[in-house]
């Protein structure tokens, strides 16, 4: 089939497949809402007979999606559950359970050695999970979601009533066999075996995203079809007919299937392979597209929010990909095969891969070719080999020292990491605009000069969005502890009132990369407690600081400093304080016509002597120390006169912030109270010093 007949297409079922697509897309954004009309003009158009069919298809996951999200759960004090699967015991314990025919999610704040098919009768509270509270990042509720989990239960205590056989005890055994019998290997072995790539320590994990093969780890049709070659070499040995050979296949892939939970890229690898075969042997001449679509649609259906798991749609990309472009792939010369693959699989994949590390590596193209070999052929087939014989462990771990050993250089050649974000719908569909131009004049044999030079100019604009961004914005972050961001307009200043706690999700971090920050002007540390500094070494690490500013050399900041269109001034500390609290850096920012206050964790002592000094009229209040009743005082309030304030306080905080009398001083006063703990993370945009406030809510 050729590209340039995209729009021709004879295999239906790729139209559902887009309309998925398209409702998916529109359900995480409504700018895709404008794809809609040209769409079903086309089908109109050209296939007006499929059309009733995938409109009653639209309505029936419609149906499907609110099924799904009505709660049967009632909230009881005590739940009878059975374990299913994600057994992790750590601090605490955690596991995929089943209540009332409905997945949760469970959590227990104790130890408890369980395994799959054991009932419990527990005791505790029921949560839904809270949405995303900053924009772009990781969205736990959307994680859950993609596993048909839309409740999470914390538990206090449970016992074991008894324990009933559970499917999910076959890979819970080969998960404990590996442990046992692996001790240098175990973490390959589980990655290939049972497609658990969480073994990886994080140095090994970072380093296979930086050099970008992480997908030669996800168990897929690649491994699917080295294991059904070995199995059929193997059963030809002794001479079984074609037919017994393809159900023992089917057999074994089915219970792989069960072995690995259901994993995605194997689910779909599995299916694909059962169904060619039934289509071979009934002769029903479906193509191979229509089949990757009911599988699709199939999954789509027992999963409505399957497409928020990256592994599922980076497989059924991947695989939609190959064979759109299987023209193009055909030739006799298979190393040009090799790198027109990757090189198609690089580019149809990058909007996913930026969405997950915020950064490609141009190298990775040559990176997967050198790679590619040395894990399709040794470390694949030695990882299967070796979780049949133990003994090998050792052995096989020298190759694995190799590899690690490659990896690790690998990743140092860091002179082609583009750190870029398609922080827009409109970019991405930009983005395959040119990819599929690129693709079509490839297979017709028309130079390629002209799209490459557009993808060329397309990732410079990208590159430098933040220049012709005319918005001014200041980010109250919804994180633990305090940081606050300050953009200006046209990427003229970037200015950071502190870090926040260590943070392991890098939340301020991932943040400032989705909105394409390369460069910090400022960063001010207000005081030394590490929620307001932890984040500071993940900063210098991932970002050009300009300028780092702390109370030890505040005084080269003498005066109003500026920046861009912003404008700040530093308040010097009346005396010494011995409480670290009141030892912060206070300082007033100009943005818009606009006066805030910043004011660190300063306690009532502090407010005291600040507004004796100083007779200010602010707009927008940054409240002490989180809201605590050791500060905003009265007086204070008076004195400061803030027409609203912010709270930043992350949610269940061991300090109960923020007080609830503090809440009522500003409230009473007329004055509008935001606070991160119950509105996310807060942004006050400035379009042409018109201002709008949007809230990120859990």
């Amino acid at each position: 089939m050729k590209l340039k007949t995209l729009l021709l297409l004879k295999c239906r079922g790729i139209y559902v497949v887009i309309t998925f697509v398209i409702l998916f897309l529109i359900i995480n954004s409504w700018w895709y809402l404008g794809l809609v009309p040209f769409y079903f003009w086309y089908l109109f158009k050209n296939h007006r007979d499929i059309l009733k069919i995938i409109i009653v298809i639209i309505v029936l996951y419609g149906i499907r999606l609110t099924i799904f999200n009505v709660n049967f759960v009632e909230e009881n004090a005590q739940y009878n559950i059975i374990v299913i699967k994600d057994v992790k015991i750590s601090e605490y314990t955690s596991f995929t359970a089943r209540h009332n025919n409905q997945l949760v999610k469970v959590y227990i704040n104790d130890t408890y050695d369980l395994r799959p098919g054991d009932s419990l009768v527990c005791k505790g509270e029921m949560e839904k999970p809270i949405n995303n509270t900053t924009p772009k990042l990781f969205n736990y509720k959307n994680y859950l979601r993609a596993q048909n989990i839309k409740v999470i239960f914390i538990m206090d205590s449970c016992e074991i009533e008894n324990h009933k056989w559970n499917i999910n005890i076959i890979s819970y055994n080969i998960n404990n066999y590996i442990d046992k019998h692996f001790k240098y290997s175990t973490s390959y072995i589980k990655t290939f075996v049972l497609a658990d790539k969480s073994g990886f320590d994080e140095k090994t994990r970072t380093e296979i995203n930086t050099v970008g093969i992480s997908h030669l780890f996800a168990v897929s049709g690649l491994h699917i079809s080295l294991i059904v070659l070995t199995f059929v070499q193997i059963l030809k040995t002794f001479k079984l007919p074609d037919k017994i050979i393809e159900v023992i296949i089917m057999l074994f892939l089915i219970v792989y299937m069960i072995v690995t939970s259901f994993s995605p890229s194997v689910t779909r690898a599995a299916l694909m392979f059962i169904l060619l075969v039934f289509n071979k042997r009934f002769g029903i001449k479906t193509s191979s597209i229509d089949i990757l679509s009911i599988i699709f649609v199939l999954l789509v259906f027992i999963r409505p929010y399957y497409f928020y798991n990256i592994g599922f749609t980076l497989s059924f990309l991947v695989t939609f990909l190959i064979l759109l472009s299987n023209k193009i792939l055909k030739t006799n010369n298979k190393l040009k095969q090799l790198i027109v693959l990757t090189v198609v699989s690089f580019l149809g994949t990058i909007p996913l891969i930026l969405s997950l590390n915020y950064q490609i590596n141009i190298l990775s193209l040559g990176f997967n070719l050198l790679f590619l070999g040395y894990v399709t052929y040794i470390i694949l087939p030695l990882g299967y080999i070796t979780f049949l014989l133990p003994f090998l462990d050792k052995t096989y771990y020298q190759f694995i020292k190799i590899f690690e050993w490659l990896l690790h250089f690998s990743s140092k050649i860091d002179f082609f990491i583009i750190k870029i974000y398609f922080s827009n719908p409109l970019i991405i569909i930009a983005y395959y605009c040119l990819f599929f131009y690129l693709l079509i004049n490839y297979e017709v044999k028309k130079s390629v000069r002209k799209p490459i030079i557009f993808f060329g100019v397309f990732f410079i604009l990208v590159w430098n969005i933040p220049k012709y961004n005319p918005i001014q914005k200041v980010t109250f972050l919804d994180i633990y502890g305090d940081s606050t961001i300050i953009i200006d307009r046209f990427d003229q200043c970037n200015i950071i009132i502190d870090t926040g706690e260590v943070d392991e999700y890098n939340t301020l971090v991932n943040y400032l990369k989705t909105n394409n920050i390369k460069r910090i002007d400022y960063l001010i540390i207000t005081h030394y407690h590490s929620d307001h500094y932890g984040e500071t070494n993940d900063l210098l690490d991932n970002f050009n600081i300009v300028n780092l500013v702390n109370r030890e050399n505040i005084n080269q900041f003498s005066g109003i400093t500026s920046c861009g269109k912003i404008a700040f001034y530093l308040y010097p500390n009346e005396k010494t304080y011995r409480n670290e609290n009141n030892r912060s850096i206070i300082l007033s920012l100009f943005i818009s016509d606009k006066h805030y206050l910043f004011t660190g964790d300063i306690e009532a002592a502090r407010e005291t002597a600040f507004i004796k000094n100083y007779d200010l009229d602010v707009d927008y209040l940054k409240v002490p120390h989180h809201g605590s009743i050791t500060s905003s005082t009265l007086s204070f309030i008076d004195a400061v006169r803030p027409e609203e304030v912010f709270i930043i306080v992350s949610r269940k905080n061991r300090n109960n912030h923020p007080s609830d009398i503090v809440v009522s001083r500003y409230e009473n006063q007329g004055i509008k109270v935001y606070r991160t703990d119950q509105d996310g993370t807060i942004i006050v945009y400035y379009i042409f010093t018109k201002e709008f406030k949007k809230i990120h809510r859990p």
